[in-house]
């Protein structure tokens, strides 16, 4: 079996981010527009990182790099802004390291984490810490104190509150204990990032998926790894990502086809990963995605490639770290091995088997060397040895959880024991081998694993056919565009010549036009004229009418008043007295209709006001009867406010002659409000002897009571009397205008 190997992507850009050339550019007229301030020293410390962080280790992006800081820390010891200073010192330190003086870079990171301690700067010293931490390695003991350094910055970030970059270190201590082989640990803490990221809203994401993707791998969950590995991969297209990133997030979904058996995929995947490496000229991801592309080369049996692929790579990429100089010979190794040309696998064996006695027993790289060597002691069946180094090697996989690499110690288990004759012992391994590789297989669940894939190319090709129908729809338009610019020209020549001759046609049309418009507007004048003047005698002649028949009406009452002196009959008397009463109702709405300038409409708050005046002085009631009018500002036209006002005028004399015997004193309150579906209702009330117990109101032969359900009768509405702590009449009905006032209460 050949191990895969995996690739590390850590971004961290300090203060402010510029990531592309368009930040640049916006970066660079910031600074033209702004002074001597402390936002000058950020963006200057921004832009050296820009520099610092360029693909490949041009000295000239360093040289530029370094004038940036410069320029910073020069401006920010102006201005005494420390963590200006500070951010400056730790730029230094990572040019420094980019150009490869090791040492200078950790002075001055020394350095920049004593001045943020002194000067109590949390985020600057969790930053410098974890710069500090990166001139460290990635194995043994430099992988110890690199995850040492970080979780010294951790601590900072999350004292000052600085979720984002507690979430980034959270990230990268992932990936250092993924390198160091817990992935337990691992997981738990990319977990955690994951949440922090979602809780302040950070959509990039795609690293962090990737790093997961590459975790679940390791713990053998493949429908995991591969749903984080599609996450990362659209998070990334969706962001527009094409950064050594997505170099790495083709890696690992690479890593994850081969471990589902997925050949082709994976060597898909591989060489896109290449493309991008490639285009950045990263040696080290290259020799990583160049030995998994041999790797998965020798399983679909051609072998022969696969050393070309390697033998290419040394050429142009020499190997630099440890991990490079035993992978290369450990895969070719592996070819030989597989295709039995034992000769030629021996010197690579022989290479591998040093680098085994002098690296540390849990170095991770060791994985690549155990396997070597439990294969060639296998080959010549020296079975003390090789029961050893599977007892070293089951109980290092044991502690790192790693269940792929478990499963393989198993088979070589059950393959020694078959070889040496122990079939009960082999028969054991065996079935822990199966144990374990169920695990890992029911850990994939392949229906699951074959629904996210569905999921994903489904969505990846609606994007697609999105785009091609978008790109289809743009050429369509352009052409389009063309055909109809080809017509506009000649077309435009016919309009124009068309619209001048309809402008002079139009221009005569109009003057003809005027001419016939200023005529019938003097017409219409003239007969506006007339209509004003036929409206204003109307108007005159309405008033008129009214005031005649007042005049009409109070002549009836002076010579009723003239008779009565006449008469000593007392019914006759109150007859008379009663009708001039009706009478001065009805001459009240007269009078009021000629005094205003409104000829239809009666307001009935001002009326009704003025006859219960008349009522009461008519009948020298002050000492004797309180009246209380209540009413709202609501107008009628005169066909209504006669009949209600003869109903008013009847029910007050009434309460005047009959509710109060002997002198006694009362009360009379009168009420007229709108009720709903634009009722109008009027209540009069006393607080007197009321009804005689068997009197029946519609039987009864009275003329004031027949006078009083006749009116409501022409008012289309009811009426109604009951005894209530005296008498309470109510008449209800729906007004003829559709005007409706402001309901105003006022009380006398």
């Amino acid at each position: 079996m050949l191990i895969l190997l995996l690739t590390l992507v850590s971004s961290r850009l300090a203060g402010q981010e510029i990531r592309t050339t368009a930040d640049l550019n916006a970066a660079n007229k910031r600074i033209q527009g702004t002074g001597n301030t402390n936002g000058r020293v950020d963006l200057l410390i921004a832009i050296g990182n820009y520099y610092l962080n360029l693909p490949g280790e041009s000295k000239q992006d360093l040289s530029i790099a370094m004038s940036f800081r410069k320029q910073a820390a020069a401006l920010a010891q102006k201005l005494t802004y420390p963590a200006g200073i500070a951010r400056s010192i730790i730029l230094e330190g990572n040019i420094r390291k980019e150009s490869g003086d090791r040492s200078a870079g950790d002075r001055i990171f020394d350095q920049a984490i004593q001045f943020a301690q002194k000067n109590m700067l949390k985020d600057e010293l969790g930053e410098a810490f974890f710069a500090k931490g990166q001139l460290f390695g990635n194995e043994g003991k430099d992988l110890e104190r690199k995850i040492a350094l970080s979780e010294n910055a951790l601590n900072q970030y999350h004292a000052s509150g600085n979720k984002m970059k507690e979430a980034n270190t959270l990230k990268d201590l992932g990936d250092f204990y993924l390198v160091k082989g817990d992935s337990k640990h691992a997981f738990k803490l990319m977990d955690t990032a994951l949440v922090i990221y979602k809780s302040i809203g950070f959509k990039e994401l795609q690293g962090l998926y990737n790093n997961m993707c590459i975790n679940y791998v390791q713990l053998g969950d493949l429908s995991k790894a591969l749903y984080y590995g599609l996450q990362a991969e659209k998070t990334a297209d969706e962001l527009h990502d094409n950064s050594l990133q997505k170099s790495s997030i083709y890696n690992h979904l690479g890593l994850t086809y081969y471990n589902l058996k997925k050949d082709q995929l994976a060597l898909d995947y591989w060489l896109k990963a290449k493309q991008i490496a490639v285009k950045y000229n990263d040696g080290g991801y290259i020799q990583t995605i160049v030995a998994n592309i041999s790797t998965i080369l020798v399983r679909m049996k051609r072998p022969q490639e696969a050393i070309a692929q390697l033998k290419d790579l040394v050429k142009k990429y020499p190997p630099q770290d440890t991990q490079t100089k035993l992978r290369i010979p450990y895969i070719l190794f592996s070819i030989y091995y597989n295709i039995q040309e034992y000769q030629k696998a021996e010197p690579y064996y022989k290479q591998l088997l040093n680098f085994h006695e002098t690296l540390a027993k849990d170095d991770p790289n060791q994985n690549y060397l155990y396997i070597v060597i439990i294969r060639r002691l296998m080959q010549y069946k020296d079975f003390d040895k090789l029961y050893d180094y599977l007892k070293e090697y089951d109980k290092i996989t044991s502690e790192r959880n790693d269940h792929l690499a478990r499963a393989n110690v198993q088979r070589f288990w059950f393959m020694a024991d078959s070889a040496s004759g122990k079939p009960w012992a082999a028969i054991d391994h065996y079935k822990l081998y199966k144990s374990l590789t169920d695990s890992v297989a029911k850990g994939a669940q392949n229906k699951q694993i074959a629904n996210l894939e569905i999921q994903y190319e489904t969505a990846k090709k609606d994007k697609d056919i999105a785009l091609l129908r978008q790109k289809s729809a743009l050429q369509q338009t352009k052409i389009s565009q063309e055909e109809t610019l080809r017509y506009v020209f000649v077309f435009g020549l016919v309009l124009l010549a068309l619209f001048i001759a309809l402008l002079a046609s139009r221009y005569s049309l109009k003057i003809r036009s005027n001419k016939v418009l200023k005529t019938q507007q003097e017409e219409i004048n003239v007969q506006n004229d007339m209509l004003r003047r036929l409206l204003g005698e109307k108007e005159w002649l309405l008033k008129e009418i009214h005031h005649r028949v007042k005049n009409n009406l109070q002549i009836v009452i002076s010579l009723l008043n003239t008779q009565s002196a006449y008469l000593d009959n007392e019914d006759a008397l109150v007859a008379i007295r009663n009708s001039q009463n009706r009478m001065h109702a009805m001459s009240l709405i007269h009078q009021k209709l000629y005094q205003s300038d409104n000829l239809a409409e009666i307001d009935m708050n001002w009326y009704i006001k003025e006859l219960v005046d008349y009522m009461r002085e008519c009948f020298s009631t002050d000492k004797q009867i309180d009246f209380i009018v209540n009413t709202e500002v609501i107008k009628l036209d005169v066909a209504q406010a006669v009949p209600l006002g003869l109903i008013l005028n009847e029910a007050i004399s009434n309460a005047i002659k009959y509710a109060f015997p002997n002198h006694r004193k009362g009360r009379v309150t009168i009420a007229f409000k709108l009720v709903p579906d634009d009722m109008c209702e009027l209540s009069i009330a006393d607080n007197g002897v009321g009804l005689p117990e068997n009197f029946d109101p519609e039987n009864s032969t009275s003329l004031g009571m027949s006078l009083m359900t006749g009116l409501s009768e022409q008012l289309n509405g009811e009426i109604k009397m009951r005894n209530a702590e005296g008498l309470l009449l109510e008449v209800r009905f729906k007004r003829h205008n559709e005007l409706i006032a402001h309901a105003e209460i006022i009380e006398n």
